[in-house]
């Protein structure tokens, strides 16, 4: 858990970590508000503390016009800005929503989703397996790959492949170590192919 002192320097820190920022939501919920007013809290922390965050980091929030109910927070940042730092780059990727996904990333997902429907309801579950289980092709510029996703059993690595590959979130939601709330976050995105991936854990 990251200690009081450095939270509390986190947090003013006008150029922290956003992967810091999160840790620091996530395991000191107190601090949520302060997470929330900071200049490096990216759109989809902002969207995780509005629905997991204490009350006075949702009371914030609402202040600054993000609730949960609103879906995707466009960042405040020009693009052009944002490119010039490669760690606020890294938070703008977190921009593209679930619906933003290409087909063909998911077409093992398609083919399940439309045999679905044609099979009785009893054979459902095999193809959300099988839809769950076809690793997607890593196209992230961070050097995340589907085996990481999966294996890794670091918290905040978790947390970086969610946030900052969007493409392997069925991976990380089949991953056994990724933590409760992220769970629960990937849950909230209606992704179907997340969806299935979810569908397999124990």
């Amino acid at each position: 858990m990251v200690d009081y002192d450095k939270a509390v320097a986190t947090v003013q820190d006008p150029n922290a970590d956003p992967v810091l920022l999160a840790k620091i939501a996530y395991e000191n919920p107190e601090f949520g508000a302060n997470v929330a007013v900071n200049p490096r809290c990216y759109p989809g922390l902002k969207r995780w503390l509005a629905t997991f965050g204490d009350e006075r980091a949702r009371q914030t929030l609402a202040q600054m016009g993000v609730t949960a109910e609103d879906g995707p927070v466009a960042d405040a940042q020009p693009a052009q800005d944002v490119a010039a730092d490669s760690a606020a780059a890294s938070a703008a990727a977190d921009q593209y929503s679930a619906d933003s996904y290409s087909a063909d990333q998911y077409s093992a997902d398609s083919y399940a989703a439309s045999a679905a429907q044609q099979q009785p309801a009893q054979d459902q579950y095999a193809a959300a397996q099988y839809a769950a289980q076809q690793e997607p092709q890593a196209t992230n510029p961070y050097g995340y790959t589907a085996q990481m996703a999966l294996e890794t059993t670091d918290q905040e690595l978790i947390a970086k492949i969610a946030q900052y590959a969007p493409e392997l979130r069925p991976c990380i939601a089949r991953n056994p170590s990724t933590y409760p709330a992220l769970v629960d976050w990937l849950a909230q995105l209606n992704d179907p192919a997340v969806n299935a991936a979810l569908a397999t854990r124990q």
